[in-house]
């Protein structure tokens, strides 16, 4: 055992941290929005962070792949009507944020549940990342 930690050593690991700072950075353009690179500790409004949730690689063994993520943005809590007003406003300029570096495959409302089993309203967006793959990169 050479005492490697696991994920580390790697110059493919740069390709998911490259990814997600692409997310985070295209997310952070949206006026409002805090983006992070994972989950916030406190779920506040405006708070934005990407999920890995897979990688293909279009039937070719080579890397990177195309990753795939869900990105959260959290919604004002309360008044329902003030929650769908922003969510509405919002939807268009993280699309728009995100266009630039992935493809949004699609966007739904979702209510957010925390480790601290806090809820709080808020959008998910489901975007490929552009250009990551040697076969198909037109898509």
């Amino acid at each position: 055992m050479t005492g490697v930690k696991l994920g580390h050593g790697s110059q493919h690991s740069v390709v998911a941290a490259d990814s997600r700072a692409q997310i985070v950075a295209a997310l952070a353009a949206v006026p409002g929005i805090s983006a992070t690179p994972q989950t916030p500790e406190v779920p506040t409004e405006g708070a934005a962070w990407p999920v890995w949730v897979q990688t293909t690689f279009d039937g070719v063994l080579a890397l990177p792949g195309r990753p795939t993520y869900d990105v959260y943005a959290l919604l004002p809590a309360g008044h329902l009507a003030t929650t769908v007003e922003t969510g509405d406003g919002l939807l268009g300029q993280l699309t728009m944020a995100l266009w630039l570096v992935a493809v949004v495959e699609l966007a739904e409302p979702v209510m957010v549940r925390f480790d601290n089993q806090t809820n709080m309203p808020g959008l998910r967006l489901r975007v490929t990342m552009r250009g990551s793959s040697n076969v198909n990169n037109g898509r």
